[in-house]
Order: C-alpha cells, then structure tokens, then sequence
C-alpha cells in the first residue's frame, strides 16, 4: 500500500475530512476508497465534494466529482487545481 504523501496542505486536512464527514478514523492511504468505508454513500459524496471546495478554494467540475472514488483521486484532483 502507497502512504499519501503527507504535506502541511492535504494530508492533515484530508484526514480532518475523512474524520468529520464520514467518522472514518482509520490512516489514510491513496487506496482508501468509498468500498473501505461504510459511511461514503451519495450523500456523503457531495459533503466531501462541498468541503473540498471549501477547504481548498477550488470549484470541481462535474466530470472531477465523479472521478473521485478514493483518496488517491482526491490527490491527483487537488493537485491539477494546484494544491
């Protein structure tokens, strides 16, 4: 398994994420995906897309939204918007 990449930028805050939307307290690898967590259903989906958003200044496109089925999706997103 592939550890996220910690940066002062994504990896705490992701896991602050992870913990508030889905109370998943587990660590977080780019694998971690909406399969290994019971709570990650559509609602929460567009709760992490919304805070996404929010956290990181950005506005995802539909296309982006639906791409994102794991934390290494989140991190490749969040990169191409230049976090």
């Amino acid at each position: 398994m592939d550890a996220l990449a910690p940066t002062a930028l994504s990896y705490p805050d992701l896991v602050a994420i992870f913990a508030d939307i889905f109370q998943y307290t587990e660590p977080l690898t780019l694998e971690t995906s909406a399969d290994d967590i019971a709570t990650w259903d559509s609602l929460q989906h567009i709760a992490l897309i919304r805070t996404l958003e929010m956290t990181y200044s950005i506005r995802l496109s539909m296309d982006e939204m639906m791409e994102i089925r794991s934390v290494g999706d989140i991190e490749n997103v969040l990169r191409r918007h230049g976090v």
